[in-house]
């Protein structure tokens, strides 16, 4: 008899690591959202697809409704995004 690998140390479904257990996808490739993003000055709320999955907090790519345009967004729950900090500074 030999022990199933990764049951010893929790590894297996019942006993995932933290870790992925936060993943667990909520956004699934091809989802619609509503990508959001609040300022001091405004309050957005845009259309978009999910290019990939992603858990909550977890960043992904998005493809906007209007224009068409690819940006990063990070997961809130199912259907819903916020834009991802830029981390490029603007000439």
């Amino acid at each position: 008899m030999v022990l199933a690998a990764g049951k010893e140390r929790g590894d297996g479904p019942e006993g995932a690591t933290e870790a992925a257990r936060l993943w667990l996808p909520v956004i699934r490739a091809g989802d619609r959202l509503i990508v959001e993003e609040k300022t001091a000055v405004a309050e957005v709320r845009l259309e978009a697809v999910a290019l990939g999955p992603a858990g909550n907090g977890f960043p992904l790519l998005v493809r906007l409704k209007i224009g068409g345009r690819v940006v990063r967004a990070v997961a809130l729950g199912p259907g819903r995004a916020a834009f991802a900090p830029e981390t490029e500074a603007r000439p």
